[in-house]
């Protein structure tokens, strides 16, 4: 199969392994989302970001680049188009339920090599747990914590930072740390005692 060459539902299912309903979410638009004037299913919104136009048809059919782009983007795919392991493990065992990827993923558009980082991903590089990281994304709470909001919401409805947002986040906890005294009656690193 060439990366042109069009894919049905079931066709998708069987080349990850996973049940027909499930693709079938993918190519609905998610009630998240039907807020949207205009609302888009997750496969269409990849489609849309690579610049491919997908036709409306009776049985719907993915150009194969699409397919693939998606599950890089959610993280069913590495960048060679292969089923991570994570994901074999995980159908091997049946499991069902919200999952992060291991590691990062490809943001879908025409040349992307951006990656997005998840709340895993995240807590690890700000040696947190990821339901903080969750908690501190939440909006309202973020404000807050001046924890930065997601850079957006994937293809499944799941937060996700570039990793630019992260590091600008850990630059100013790591400088608001040096300025805070280890103890209370200590003077900030960097101001000088003012008196007379």
């Amino acid at each position: 199969m060439t990366s042109t060459d069009s894919m049905s539902l079931a066709d998708m299912a069987r080349e990850v392994g996973i049940n027909r309903q499930t693709v079938q979410k993918w190519h609905r638009a998610p009630l998240e989302r039907a807020r949207e004037t205009t609302p888009v299913s997750a496969l269409r919104a990849v489609a849309e970001a690579m610049e491919i136009e997908v036709p409306e048809a009776d049985e719907a059919r993915y150009p194969r680049s699409v397919f693939v782009a998606f599950c890089q983007a959610v993280g069913y795919m590495d960048e060679d188009g292969q089923l991570v392991p994570e994901v074999q493990e995980r159908i091997a065992q049946k499991k069902r339920g919200r999952w992060y990827p291991a590691k990062p993923t490809l943001q879908p558009g025409t040349g992307s090599r951006r990656r997005r980082y998840y709340s895993n991903h995240v807590a690890e590089m700000l040696g947190l747990d990821t339901k903080t990281v969750r908690y501190y994304a939440t909006p309202g709470v973020n404000v807050e914590r001046s924890f930065p909001a997601a850079d957006g919401l994937d293809e499944m409805d799941r937060q996700y930072w570039f990793i630019e947002t992260v590091q600008r986040y850990r630059t100013r906890a790591e400088r608001a740390a040096r300025m805070q005294p280890a103890d209370p009656d200590e003077q900030p690193k960097g101001s000088e005692a003012k008196g007379g």
